[in-house]
C-alpha cells in the first residue's frame, strides 16, 4: 500500500520526529522511570525511618512528577504515533508488522502504568499506618510496570539499528533479541536513574526542606547518582561496541554534524568535560557541599538533557542509509525495490502523484522525486535546505551526484529512478540553487507552490 507523502515545511520531517521523540525520553526516562523509582525509595526510607521529612518530599515530588508525565509524557507519546504515521507511514506499518505483539503488549503495560500511578498518587493519605507498605508495594507496582514498557520499547528501537539476521530468517525473535537489546536496555535504564537523580536533587534544593534531612538526602541521591553515571558510562561502551563499524563511522558526523565535523576534537572535549561536570555533582552531593550543588544543579540538567539528544541523535543518524537496515531506506524505499524503480520509473510507480498531478510538468516531477528520495532529511528553505547543499553546482554536475550519492555519503540512500528522472530532479535542483524556482504556501505533496 501506497501513502502520500506529507513534508513539514522549514523544520523538516526528521527533525519534527526528533523534538517530540527527544522530550518524550526525557520525560519517560527522567521522570516515569527514574524520579518515580526514587519517589518509591524514599517514601520507604520516609516509613523504615519514621522520617516525615523523606515522607514529605515523596508526596510532594510526587505531585510534580505526576502532572509532567500524565500531561505532557502521555502526549508527547501519543504525538510519536502522530507524526510517525504522517510523516514515514510505511517504516511504521513494517515495523508494526514485525512488533505487533509486542508493541500491543507495551500498550496495555502503558495503560497500566497510569492506572498505578494514578493510584499511587491519590491513595497516599487515605493508605497509612497499617497501610503503608501496602502503599509502598503499589509504588514498586509501578516501576515494574515501567521497567517493563522500557523492556518492550528497547527490543525495538535495537532493531533499528542491529536487525542482525532478520532481513533474511524473518524471526520475531532475533529482531527482538537483537545484537544491541541487552546493552541498551541497561544503558537506557542507567539514564533514568542519573537523570532521576539530577531532577530529585534539583526539587530537593528549590524547595524549602530541613538543613538537616537536606544534607542527608543530597548524601543518598549523590550515592546514587554516582552508582547509575558509572554504569552509563560502562553500558555506553558496551552498546556502541556491538554497533557495526560501518555504522560507528558516522557517530561524530551525527553529533557535530557538518558544520564541526572536520574539528572531532570538539567531540571529545564537550563530551568529557560534560561528563567530568557531573560527576563533581555527585560528588559534592554525596559530600553535602549544598552551595556547590546550587550552583552545577542547573547546568547539570542541561547537560544531562543534552547528553539524552546526543544519544537519540547518534542512535538515529548512524544506522543511514536505512530505516530498517537490509530492508529499508530511510526515504521508505524496500531495498527489494529499487531495482525495479531504476527501470520502470519512480513516478510511474508513484500512486498518488498520478492521482493528484492531473497534468505533470517537469516542475512537479522533480518536486515529487525530491519529497520521495530526499525529504526524510532535507527541506527546501529550512534545516538541512537542499538547495545551500548543491549551491554553485552545474546541472551536469548535480545529475552525477545524484547517480553516487551513496557512494560519496554512505548514509544518504541511493536514488530511486530512471536516469530520465534523475535528469528532471537534477534540473529542478539546479533551478532552487539558482533563485529560478520560489515556493508558495505549502500544498499537496510539495512544500509549496511554484512560482
Amino acid at each position: 500500500m501506497q501513502f502520500p507523502i506529507f513534508q513539514v515545511p522549514h523544520l523538516g520531517n526528521g527533525m519534527t520526529i526528533a523534538l517530540d521523540a527527544v522530550l518524550h525520553v526525557i520525560i519517560s526516562h527522567g521522570l516515569a522511570i527514574g524520579a518515580i523509582t526514587l519517589i518509591v525509595i524514599s517514601e520507604y526510607m520516609g516509613f523504615k525511618k519514621s522520617s516525615q521529612d523523606w515522607e514529605n518530599f515523596a508526596k510532594d515530588f510526587l505531585k510534580f512528577t505526576i502532572i509532567i508525565t500524565t500531561g505532557v509524557g502521555a502526549v508527547t507519546g501519543v504525538g510519536i504515533w502522530l507524526i510517525t504515521s504522517a510523516l514515514s507511514p510505511l517504516g511504521i506499518g513494517s515495523m508494526l508488522r514485525v512488533f505487533f505483539w509486542p508493541w500491543f503488549i507495551e500498550w496495555m503495560i502503558f495503560t497500566s502504568e497510569v492506572i498505578f500511578l494514578l493510584l499511587y498518587y491519590f491513595t497516599w493519605d487515605k493508605w497509612t499506618s497499617e497501610r503503608k507498605k501496602q502503599h509502598i508495594y503499589l509504588g514498586a507496582g509501578y516501576t515494574i510496570f515501567a521497567l517493563s514498557s522500557a523492556f518492550l520499547i528497547t527490543g525495538i528501537l535495537g532493531f533499528m539499528l542491529t536487525s542482525d539476521g532478520w532481513p533474511w530468517d524473518k524471526s520475531i525473535l532475533s529482531a527482538f533479541f537483537n545484537p544491541s537489546y541487552l546493552p541498551q536496555l541497561l544503558l537506557r535504564i542507567g539514564i533514568a536513574l542519573a537523570l532521576g537523580t539530577v531532577f530529585s536533587v534539583a526539587f530537593l534544593l528549590f524547595t524549602r526542606r530541613e538543613s538537616g534531612f537536606r544534607k542527608e538526602a543530597l548524601n543518598f541521591f549523590g550515592k546514587v547518582a554516582l552508582l547509575s553515571l558509572s554504569a552509563t558510562v560502562i553500558f555506553t561502551w558496551w552498546y556502541f561496541s556491538v554497533v557495526p563499524s560501518s555504522f560507528k563511522t558516522h557517530a561524530k558526523f551525527a553529533a557535530l554534524t557538518s558544520h564541526f565535523s572536520q574539528q572531532p576534537e570538539i567531540f571529545w572535549i564537550a563530551n568529557i568535560t560534560a561528563a567530568f561536570l557531573l560527576f563533581v555533582l555527585a560528588l559534592s552531593a554525596m559530600r553535602g557541599s549544598t552551595l556547590l550543588v546550587k550552583i552545577l544543579i542547573l547546568p547539570a540538567i542541561l547537560i544531562s538533557m543534552g547528553f539524552v539528544s546526543e544519544f537519540e541523535r547518534i542512535r538515529e543518524f548512524i544506522r543511514g542509509p536505512y530505516l530498517m537496515p537490509g530492508y529499508m531506506y530511510a526515504n521508505q524505499v524496500l531495498l527489494k525495490e529499487t531495482p525495479v524503480l531504476d527501470k520502470e520509473g519512480l513516478l510511474k510507480n508513484a500512486y498518488w502523484y498520478n492521482s493528484i498531478t492531473k497534468r505533470p510538468d517537469v516542475v512537479n516531477q522533480g518536486a515529487y522525486l525530491f519529497a520521495q528520495n530526499c525529504s526524510a532529511c532535507h527541506t527546501i528553505g529550512g534545516i538541512n535546505d537542499i538547495a545551500k547543499r548543491v549551491q554553485g553546482r552545474t546541472e551536469d554536475g548535480i545529475f552525477v551526484i545524484l547517480g553516487h550519492t551513496h557512494d560519496m555519503v554512505p548514509f544518504m540512500p541511493p536514488f530511486s529512478g530512471t536516469e530520465q528522472e534523475r535528469r528532471v530532479m537534477a534540473s529542478f535542483l539546479y533551478k532552487l540553487s539558482t533563485g529560478r524556482l520560489k515556493m508558495g504556501a505549502p500544498s499537496r505533496f510539495t512544500p509549496g507552490r511554484w512560482e
